[in-house]
């Protein structure tokens, strides 16, 4: 048997990153003449002194400071400027008695400035004390000071660094003042270092002040009958809350689209304060001014050189003749912007043919709608991947859109033409007609499959979607290694329904630190619907982000999947049915070498899979993130034909009694550790994972190392 082995591959990558790393250093190395000089054809510059930042770092710092040194009538300044920002540079990374002197002298080769660097202790801090504080705890406000920590992925003891130090009580000030304490006093930071200066305590003294409410809020004025409830309701959410200065805009605004849901788009409002030096609460007064009830005469649509007119009033909640309303103003407005072919959308209203008539005026500036794009990968199965394609978001000015797209990968290939309405028969249900053709090596077969599906999408709300869908293919299976598959499972068609949800609350896609995504799906197969097989398919995954700090975040997931074969139908076929072991699944496993295989050591899969995985990621740099990892899998049944007592599969039951009793068993664990270079298009992640449970029966691994982009969940 001839395994895939992408561990060499990457291996080979890693090397020749690591040799692009390490030739930056070498050639600036090269071009300095002595240990810590920096030469340019005009002057040099040499650090002394410096140990715990480098020399190109320093540089770095004062190359813009340093620009046309030699021929500056100010030499001493720049140089002292210099020295000042090298100072500040060590102090951002906690060397808060750096001291740093230069010296300029002539050189037979121009001016020689010499910077002497006394770096000091790197200074730690031991504690930060907060005093006084009693609406906010200590835990609250210390998580303002989490910015910068030492030890092993920055887990250690904090930094001191004065500057972040005094904009985290900057912070803790807006807080206060945030929830009504507009008087509070924050004295410090007050600084004890200790006597061998390496480590600080940081002390803070808060005098909160009396919290600001606002009391009671009254109308007065033109006051609707119809709006009276609104009115209460406003004036009732608002009593109670912190006083700044936006709840007056926020009581004004309020009015404003109570009074805009009856119709008068011109109400205007008068706020006073009312309190006493004595009082902690300040009394609202809001006069209205109504304005003439109002009717929507016309709507002008401008700007749309290229979509159509009947598409844009299609999109509007108010047409001619309707009261003005503000709710259906702005659903109007997220409906043209949300169909993402305007850059700029604005609904205003200008004056009709009488006082009491207005057109609704639509201003569009059109995005453009063609595109042409291309992008690259790596995977450790795959290695490199990309796609190229085309796609045009409003061919005919209609709003739909069509794609079209070529991808492919060293282990697969695939093609996708698909043509989209997002609003079929003027719905919120968006429709998708994709024909596709893909290729795909796996570990012990070879895939081809051809087909189409029909595609229904609701969204129920911003984070909670459904779809229903139809889908056809003819799969042609090949180059199967395992020697336990059928002949006839090689060549199938497959037509199913698929009804499936999805919520998702992540707040980034690519790198998550809060949030959670839900999905679960059920598929059903039957040779009524057109299909040559009949199974039943059942997915779910969860996905957890705890923000543990400001630096941490907690990663979890569950995943797992059951199919079961349909009536008159004994097993599944192998390119059906679930694999496990990946980048992406229980890491100290290659692609699909999780779970039971035939004599040879090919993958089988199975009817039923399980990944759990528990993840803590560190954010190191802005780019640059690390992570440790506990990956738990298995994949049901767990053991192949021969090596299972009962020997092959026997009638449908049997699959599904097997699929059951193994469903929990033999789970398989990966524990590792991980390196994520953020990018653009999602993080470039090395992973190094072990198995501590080898099983050298199957030839399982000892560790594997994976490299990709993207996270693994």
């Amino acid at each position: 048997m001839e395994k895939a082995a992408p561990a060499g591959a990457t291996i080979l990558l890693l090397g020749l990153l690591a040799l692009m790393l390490l030739l930056s250093p070498l050639r600036g190395a090269a071009l300095a003449e002595d240990a810590g000089a920096a030469e340019t054809a005009e002057f040099r510059v040499v650090f002394q002194g410096n140990d715990h930042l480098s020399d190109s770092d320093l540089q770095e710092a004062v190359a813009e400071e340093l620009a046309g040194f030699a021929g500056s009538e100010y030499p001493e300044a720049k140089a002292d400027d210099a020295a000042f920002l090298i100072e500040s540079t060590y102090k951002k990374t906690g060397y808060a008695f750096v001291k740093a002197a230069y010296a300029i002298a002539a050189d037979q080769d121009g001016p020689l400035l010499t910077f002497t660097i006394d770096e000091g202790p790197q200074v730690l801090v031991s504690s930060i004390v907060m005093a006084g504080n009693s609406t906010f705890s200590d835990k609250q406000l210390l998580s303002f000071f989490e910015e910068n920590s030492s030890g092993l992925l920055g887990m250690g003891s904090l930094i001191f660094v004065e500057s972040q130090i005094r904009e985290a009580a900057a912070a803790i000030r807006d807080l206060y003042t945030g929830d009504g304490f507009l008087k509070v006093k924050i004295d410090g930071p007050a600084l004890q270092f200790s006597e061998d200066r390496s480590r600080v305590e940081v002390r803070f003294t808060l005098d909160e002040g009396p919290r600001i409410t606002v009391g009671a809020v009254r109308f007065q004025g033109d006051l609707l009958a119809e709006a009276r409830g609104d009115l209460d309701k406003l004036a009732a959410e608002l009593a109670g809350k912190p006083f700044l200065a936006r709840r007056k805009l926020l009581l004004r605004s309020g009015v404003q689209e109570i009074y805009g849901n009856f119709g008068y788009p011109d109400v205007q409002t008068a706020i006073e304060e009312d309190r006493t030096p004595a009082s902690s609460e300040v009394n609202l007064t809001c006069t209205i001014t109504s304005g003439p009830p109002v009717i929507i005469a016309g709507i002008e649509v401008l700007g749309n050189s290229r979509t159509d007119r009947e598409f844009i009033l299609n999109r509007l909640a108010l047409g001619p003749g309707d009261s003005f309303n503000s709710r259906k103003k702005r659903e109007s407005f997220q409906r043209l912007f949300q169909t993402g072919l305007f850059s700029r959308v604005s609904l205003d209203l200008s004056p009709g043919a009488r006082d009491d008539e207005r057109i609704l005026a639509v201003h569009l500036e059109e995005s453009l709608a063609r595109e042409v794009f291309a992008q690259v990968g790596w995977g450790s199965y795959e290695l490199l991947r990309g796609s190229a394609g085309f796609q045009d978001r409003n061919i005919f000015g209609s709003g739909r859109v069509f794609r079209a797209e070529l991808g492919g990968s060293v282990k697969s290939a695939n093609a996708e033409a698909a043509l989209r309405d997002p609003w079929i028969f003027g719905t919120d249900i968006s429709a998708d007609l994709p024909v596709f053709y893909r290729y795909r090596e796996e570990p012990s077969f070879t895939t081809q499959e051809t087909g189409l599906s029909l595609l229904f999408t609701r969204d129920l709300r911003k984070d909670l979607t459904v779809s229903l869908a139809y889908l056809y293919s003819s799969t042609n299976t090949k180059d199967i290694t395992a020697t336990e598959i059928d002949e006839p499972e090689n060549d199938y068609t497959k037509a199913s329904i698929k009804l499936q949800a999805n919520l998702d609350t992540r707040n980034d896609i690519f790198f998550p630190t809060s949030g959670r995504r839900i999905n679960t799906a059920a598929e059903v197969a039957e040779p009524a619907l057109g299909s040559g097989l009949s199974f039943y398919r059942f997915n779910f995954g969860a996905r957890q982000f705890y923000p543990v700090s400001k630096k941490n975040t907690l990663a979890l997931r569950y995943t797992t999947g059951v199919i079961f074969p349909g009536r008159n139908q004994i097993t599944i076929p192998i390119g059906e049915r679930f694999f496990n072991g990946g980048e992406n699944t229980v890491r100290s496993f290659s692609e699909s070498e999780l779970g039971p295989k035939d004599a040879s050591g090919d993958p089988l899969g199975g009817m039923a899979y399980n990944v759990l995985n528990v993840e803590l990621r560190r954010l190191l740099t802005d780019r640059l993130a690390a992570s440790l990892f506990l990956d738990y899998g298995n994949v049901s049944p767990n053991l192949s034909p021969e090596e299972d007592s009962d020997g092959p599969f026997s009638d449908r039951q049997d699959v599904i009694d097997r699929t059951l009793r193994d469903y929990f068993s033999d789970f398989r664990p990966g524990l590792g550790a991980g390196l994520q270079y953020l990018l653009p298009v999602g993080p470039a992640r090395l992973d190094f994972a072990w198995n501590p449970d080898q099983d050298r029966d199957r030839e399982e691994d000892s560790f594997t190392v994976h490299f990709s982009i993207g996270m693994a969940f």
